[in-house]
Parts: C-alpha cells; sequence; structure tokens
C-alpha cells in the first residue's frame, strides 16, 4: 500500500485519458493505465527489496516512471535486476493470463486484450534505447566496453533515431484505412524522454570511486585496466573511458612517450577532491 499511495498521474496522461474516453476507447486506456502501473510497481518493489528508496511512481501517456532515490548507489548487476523486473513481470502475467483463460469470469476479449498490452509494453520496454529499460540495460552493457560517457551517448542516440523511425511508420499509415495515431503519439514521449535522458556518467565515475573498496569486498578478484594518457590532458579526459567493476591504472606518458609515473585510483580520487576535474596528469603527479 505504501507504493501505491506514491502513485502520480502525468496531466498529459489524463488529457489522453480522456481523449480515448471521448473516442470510446475509455476501457482499453483503463487497462493499460493498469498494467503500466503494474510495471513501474515492480521495478519500485524490487527496488525497495534492496534498501532503495522509491519517491514516486509517475504514469505517462504509453509508459511510466519509478523515480529511485539512491540507485545510482547500487552495484550494476542490481540496477540490471531492477530495470529487468518490470518487462519480466509482463511477460509472467501474459503467460499466467494465457493458462488462466479458460477459468476468468471474463470476457475472452479483455483476457486478449490484457496478454496484448502486457506483451507490447514488455517488449517495447526493452528496446535497448534511451530512455526505456532496455537502454538502461545497454548503458549498463555498453559502459563495460566503452565507458560511461559514450554509453550514454549511443543508447540516447538510439533512442531519438527509434522514435524518429516510429514516427515516420505513423505519417505512412496515414495512407492505409488504419492510422497509427497511438504509435505517432509514443514516438513523440520516447523522443522527448531520450532528448532529457540525464547523463549521470560523471557522477558514476565519482561514485565508482567512492565505492571501490566496499565493493572489492564482495568481489576479492577484479580486472585490471591500464590506459597510457598524455601528460598534458586533464584528469576529466581519463575519467571519461573508465569502466565500471574494473580497477584502472594510469601510465602517464611524456611527449615523446617516455613514462613519467603511474597513477591510480586512490590518486585519482584524491586529485578530484582537491583540484578538481581540470587538473593536468602532470601537475597532478607533480603535486602527488
Amino acid at each position: 500500500m505504501g507504493l501505491l499511495r506514491r502513485i502520480s498521474i502525468n496531466p498529459w496522461f489524463a488529457l489522453l485519458l480522456l481523449i480515448f474516453i471521448i473516442g470510446g476507447q475509455g476501457l482499453k486506456i483503463t487497462l493499460d493505465f493498469f498494467v503500466v502501473t503494474l510495471h513501474e510497481l515492480a521495478h519500485a518493489a524490487l527496488a525497495e527489496s534492496y534498501g532503495t528508496t522509491v519517491e514516486r511512481i509517475e504514469i505517462w501517456p504509453f509508459g511510466g516512471i519509478a523515480r529511485i532515490s539512491g540507485m545510482n548507489h547500487e552495484e550494476p548487476y542490481i540496477e540490471a535486476m531492477i530495470a529487468v523486473a518490470g518487462p519480466l513481470q509482463n511477460f509472467i502475467l501474459a503467460s499466467l493470463a494465457w493458462l488462466t483463460s479458460g477459468f476468468l469470469p471474463v470476457s475472452s476479449y479483455w483476457i486478449h486484450e490484457f496478454i496484448y498490452a502486457n506483451l507490447t509494453i514488455g517488449l517495447l520496454n526493452l528496446v535497448p534505447v534511451a530512455p526505456l529499460d532496455g537502454g538502461h540495460l545497454a548503458g549498463l552493457f555498453l559502459s563495460r566496453r566503452l565507458g560511461y560517457e559514450e554509453a550514454h551517448h549511443w543508447v540516447t542516440e538510439g533512442g531519438l533515431w527509434f522514435a524518429r523511425g516510429l514516427f515516420i511508420i505513423t505519417i505512412v499509415s496515414f495512407l492505409t484505412p488504419h492510422p497509427l495515431l497511438s504509435l505517432g503519439i509514443f514516438s513523440v514521449f520516447l523522443y522527448w524522454g531520450a532528448l532529457n535522458a540525464h547523463d549521470t556518467s560523471p557522477y558514476l565515475i565519482v561514485r565508482d570511486l567512492h565505492l571501490r573498496s566496499l565493493w572489492f569486498q564482495k568481489k576479492p578478484v577484479w580486472a585490471l585496466d591500464d590506459f597510457a594518457v598524455h601528460c598534458d590532458k586533464a584528469l576529466r579526459e581519463v575519467l571519461k573511458v573508465m569502466r565500471p567493476m574494473k580497477y584502472h591504472r594510469v601510465v602517464v606518458l611524456s611527449p615523446d612517450m617516455k613514462k613519467m609515473g603511474i597513477l591510480y585510483e586512490d590518486d585519482l580520487l584524491r586529485a578530484l577532491q582537491d583540484f578538481g576535474p581540470g587538473v593536468t596528469l602532470r601537475e597532478l603527479l607533480h603535486h602527488r
């Protein structure tokens, strides 16, 4: 019940609900609202089971957002489990509805609509682009290979292009007897969500450096990631390419590629605290 009290409905969803009611589709959009709410509750319930705080659950047109405080303090695999909880719950509900359809005192039409809504929302959310759940999973996966900043760039760009593609399909559909207006509305909100996806990569890098010792107690063997960096590059350039769940060692090279020194993660963290991300590696070696 505590989570239910934190559900809020965005005004745009209320407007969409009114449009569908006028168009005689009020019950269908209510069913979609119910399925979306259950989807977000699955994210929120699993997040709270790990001790994080769910501030509120916002229901938007064709989707929802669980505002989870402290999400960025979790280990990557916990973030992945929370992200996949929503789509997984959709598939479970669709399967249960199909298996019990012969025993439920409900019209087969509405059982079909319930199954369809769950499968649609579950599958759409697994598309690996921002701001969908699949985008969060893709970001976690890509960050291990590209670093947080590049991973954010790719999933955000993917969301923008995916939304553009859906909008083009919507326009073409108006040449047919059954235009896909709902798809067009979804594409607009998907584009808006991708465009406003916050780049938390600088925060995540600092988080990783602060929580290394805690995570090291749980996972005592780590892969070592070496970087060779020009001495006149700023610390922020190193932070951009750092990857989660790896220990980084930075070999500082002079312009003629001679080794000037080695920096470890504790050196990088102290440098951030004392000098900020603009300090060059040459200056950092001098001050160390």
